[in-house]
């Protein structure tokens, strides 16, 4: 009986991993045309930072804001583990001075760990953001890890040049259930009671308690982040769509899942506040899914549309006066995670060819494409890409700074 328990467990494994095989070569093959790369003779310049800037949105035509995150030793080696990781930062990147600044956040919780995300800015008057930022807190002196968006006044100051050009004064904030810890990856503000967030990662990061450190090296500590890793991989492989897009009610605390949203990874969310419509980016299915969000309830969306994408998008920009979204693209899902090996075996990503850019969407006329910037090992996992005017500016979760092209 046991024999024959073995050899349909083995058999098991063998049909897994054929199907998986399958599927790879669907989900995680790299674009056939990647190769193609077109920014010989473009002009560029790197503006260099202390961190990865996870996403990049634009305030206006002067200004820039990034988010600044250590990817790498959070979502890679997890460092955050056996030691403190240094708080992440709010970056402005002025276009005009070409000046990259670190952004100091007026009365924010001394207490708490800042590790921002996504970013999304709801315009309250002409010179008056509220700004709400996924912040992946690791915090050593809790018990348990958490998953929170703070709520940020961003104004702009145009009155006295001698002070900061962005003051942030912190507001208040919302902590998600521990299930949410690390999944989210983007949002966007509908109105100042709604907010939508995306979660990428199937399941929340691992957690524990920083008093019994003598619990970090165990077998089960060891076991647990690698069935982590391994779960994550394996269901995006078998087409198992666990990554969601939710909408969060600031009054009551309540999270509504969006029907029709699952993906095998929900990335960039993007507003158009006219139409009332909400565009959300799955990478590895390449393509943008269109919601309309109620106006009787905006806590609720309807799916209208699906467009495909020619790359692999990562988070989204709506251009209003264009009608067109901006987006970040990437060779492919398993080029990231060959990155992420080499970065966990060597503490570098050196090694290993990746190609990135910059997509534009005719969301109007799906058709047409245009502006298609493709780069080769120059910036390492494109994850946000923004055209104002003649330029385009790339971020990465793994290289810091910004690389700006000129077309």
């Amino acid at each position: 009986m046991e024999s024959k328990n073995v050899v349909l467990l083995f058999g098991f494994i063998v049909l897994l991993i054929s199907y998986i095989k399958i599927n790879e070569k669907i989900y995680f093959s790299d674009n056939s045309n990647l190769n193609e790369v077109n920014t010989k003779n473009k002009n560029k310049k790197y503006i260099n930072s202390s961190l990865p800037f996870e996403h990049i949105i634009k305030i206006n035509n002067e200004l820039l804001l990034c988010s600044g995150l250590n990817y790498p030793k959070i979502f890679v080696t997890r460092e955050y583990l056996s030691s403190k990781i240094n708080d992440g930062a709010l970056f402005s990147y002025n276009i005009e001075s070409n000046e990259l600044k670190s952004l100091n956040i007026e009365n924010f919780p001394k207490n708490i760990p800042f590790h921002p995300h996504g970013i999304s800015l709801y315009k309250v008057s002409l010179d008056k953001y509220y700004l709400y930022i996924i912040n992946h807190s690791i915090n050593p002196n809790q018990k348990e890890n958490e998953e929170r968006i703070e709520k940020v006044l961003l104004t702009i100051n145009n009155k006295n040049s001698n002070s900061e050009k962005l003051l942030l004064s912190f507001k208040n904030t919302v902590s998600l259930p521990k299930n949410f810890f690390g999944t989210l990856n983007s949002l966007a503000v509908v109105n100042l009671y709604t907010i939508y967030f995306t979660t990428q990662n199937y399941f929340s990061l691992p957690s524990f308690s920083y008093d019994n450190k003598s619990d970090i090296n165990s077998l089960y500590q060891i076991i647990k982040f690698k069935l982590y890793d391994w779960l994550n991989i394996l269901f995006q492989k078998l087409n198992l769509k666990k990554s969601y897009l939710y909408s969060y009610n600031w009054d009551n605390g309540k999270i509504n899942l969006i029907p029709n949203s699952e993906g095998l990874s929900n990335h960039g969310l993007a507003f158009n506040i006219d139409k009332s419509i909400l565009y959300m980016s799955r990478t590895i299915e390449k393509d943008i899914k269109i919601f309309e969000i109620s106006r009787n309830d905006p806590t609720k969306a309807l799916l209208i549309n699906t467009v495909k994408t020619i790359y692999n998008v990562g988070n989204i920009f709506y251009d209003n006066k264009n009608e067109k979204i901006y987006a970040g693209i990437y060779g492919s899902y398993m080029e990231r995670k060959n990155l992420e090996n080499n970065y966990i075996k060597n503490g570098n990503f050196d090694e290993v060819t990746t190609f990135g850019g910059f997509e534009e969407i005719d969301i109007n006329n799906n058709k047409e494409k245009s502006n298609i910037l493709l780069i080769k090992d120059e910036f390492k996992g494109v994850s946000s890409g923004i055209k104002i005017n003649n330029n385009i500016y790339l971020s990465s979760p793994y290289q810091n700074g910004l690389l700006i092209y000129e077309i």
